[in-house]
């Protein structure tokens, strides 16, 4: 029957019966999903509403002096920020000109010829300038690039700034400043600033205008020469366009503007890890001590750690315990050893538990955190180190879109400004040529060279692989493989010619020999002899 509110208030009568039942199904705990159900066993599992700054803003500081600390006395730690970082970076992912003519009108009015003394002249001028790119003159363009993604792996933020050297012994005025990303904080007269977050300064469309650098890092105490809340504001872009701030990190979630570190998922596994290991070691050196505790009648004799000799004895007690000594007890005293028989047999087990979790926190496989190999075969080693591979030329990919190409353009233009490389009068844009390049990273060496030489061999001949990818891999640049491998041919033909002697066919073996070959023993062609080897590499 329908009571009086539901005639007089038939909207509010409706909203009031949807919140009653909404609150009886809160009230009988059922739940499509059994992970929110709050029951006894999930009471401790919390959510967040907040944005991905705020969520993050109170814990980044703390965490990257955590992973710091870490880094200063944990192998676990220092190990893989370094492992990772080397296959990465290596010797540094090396700059390449890539500028082609196109007869699609692309590049117009440049020929070949012109391309390639214009790559030249701008890899010789890129050379130069990598040499003394850091503005301490401390390190290379290529170090830098070590340092920079040393710091994203530890901090997951760091800052760039290029700068403009006074020196003259430079080849151009630009060069890089590599900052901790503890130095970009907001000032306290900004604080109310609704457009700066975290030390950034946005414009109406949300994109980065000016960094507000501290000028001395903020845990400086050497020197009191500055103050530590002098600021200086480093516009994001320079006059030309190209950016002046580099502001590397990966973020997690849309909106971030801030890095958070990569070990923050691993970071609760490597401290219990940090407290196992620490509290196994001294049990085991318990253990191997055979320490002990003496049960006498008259403890208050043993204070202090020592107790004196009495007039009836001829030797004074000892409290050490060594190797090969032999302890005379009194009478009433009875020696009781503390064994704890550690490590026990599940600690390998604890250990790679715990190591796991941090290996998923970095996306490495554990292998490659713990460099152990024990067991390891072909196939399995070859699995684990493609997995560790793909993360690996996601950061390099990284690192040449945001490090390497922004600092290539201003480099460009400043060579082009102080006439170092002459432009062409017929420039059709700028950009043609600021994005004709190519970064190189550092190569990983197979594990089977023979079997994965032979497949490279095979996806080659049909097509489904180049030789400019292959040759990327290994870390080279095909052409200068091809040009460096034809000027080899070269030279043997004239050595051939010179001495009178012919060099062994590939895979003979022998030394050269005075002997001329016996008509009909050319070597076969070229795509035959491919053919065959490759038929036999299937066969087999």
């Amino acid at each position: 029957m329908m009571s009086w509110f539901q005639r007089l208030f038939p909207g509010l009568a409706l909203k009031r019966e949807i919140r009653l039942r909404q609150l009886e199904l809160l009230g009988s705990g059922k739940r499509s999903i059994e992970a929110i159900s709050g029951n006894r066993t999930r009471k401790d599992f919390l959510t967040t509403s907040e944005s991905p700054d705020a969520a993050i803003a109170g814990s980044i500081d703390t965490l990257r002096k955590h992973v710091r600390q870490l880094e200063y006395n944990n192998g676990y730690v220092s190990g893989p920020i370094r492992r990772i970082a080397n296959n990465t970076v290596g010797h540094g992912i090396r700059f390449q000109s890539r500028l082609r003519s196109d007869d699609k009108g692309i590049v117009p009015k440049i020929n070949q010829t012109m391309a390639d003394r214009f790559n030249a002249e701008m890899e010789r001028s890129f050379k130069f300038w990598a040499k003394k790119a850091d503005l301490r003159l401390m390190f290379d363009f290529y170090e830098l690039q070590h340092q920079v993604e040393m710091a994203l792996l530890r901090d997951n933020e760091v800052l760039v700034i290029g700068r403009n050297s006074k020196r003259r012994d430079r080849l151009i005025p630009y060069c890089l400043e590599v900052l901790e990303a503890d130095r970009l904080s907001t000032p306290m007269g900004e604080i109310h600033n609704p457009k700066i977050r975290h030390g950034i300064e946005y414009d109406d469309e949300g994109v980065p205008a000016y960094y507000f650098v501290l000028k001395v890092h903020p845990g400086e105490t050497l020197s009191t020469a500055r103050k530590r809340d002098e600021y200086e504001q480093v516009p994001a872009y320079n006059p030309n366009g190209t950016k002046k701030v580099l502001h590397l990190f990966n973020p997690m979630r849309p909106e971030q503007t801030r890095g958070l570190s990569f070990w923050s998922s691993g970071l609760k596994d490597m401290q219990d890890l940090d407290r196992y290991m620490e509290a196994e070691k001294l049990a085991a050196l318990e253990a191997a001590c055979l320490t002990g505790a003496i049960k006498t009648e008259a403890p208050q004799e043993w204070q202090g750690n020592y107790t004196n000799a009495s007039d009836s004895d001829d030797y004074d007690r000892i409290h050490e315990f060594a190797p090969g000594m032999m302890h005379y007890l009194r009478p009433g005293e009875s020696l009781e050893v503390f064994n704890p028989a550690r490590p026990n047999s599940a600690f390998g087990d604890y250990v790679a538990q715990l190591l796991r979790g941090v290996a998923s926190a970095l996306d490495i496989p554990p292998e490659l955190l713990t460099q152990d190999w024990h067991g390891m075969n072909y196939s399995n080693a070859r699995t684990v180190l493609l997995q560790f591979y793909l993360p690996c030329r996601i950061r390099q990919a990284y690192l040449s879109f945001h490090l390497n190409e922004p600092v290539y353009q201003n480099v460009m233009n400043a060579l082009v400004a102080k006439g170092r490389i002459q432009a062409p009068n017929f420039f059709a844009r700028l950009d043609d040529y600021l994005y004709a390049s190519g970064w190189i990273p550092p190569g990983w060496q197979w594990v089977d060279p023979v079997k994965e030489a032979q497949g490279k061999q095979i996806e080659v001949d049909n097509d489904f692989d180049t030789l400019a990818s292959i040759a990327a891999s290994k870390g080279v640049d095909w052409e200068e493989n091809i040009e460096q491998r034809a000027r080899e041919l070269q030279f043997k033909q004239r050595m051939e010619e010179k001495y009178d002697i012919k060099f062994p066919a590939k895979g003979s073996g022998g030394s050269p020999t005075e002997q001329e070959p016996e008509e009909g023993d050319e070597d076969e062609d070229e795509s035959e002899s491919k053919s065959k080897s490759i038929l036999s590499v299937i066969r087999n």
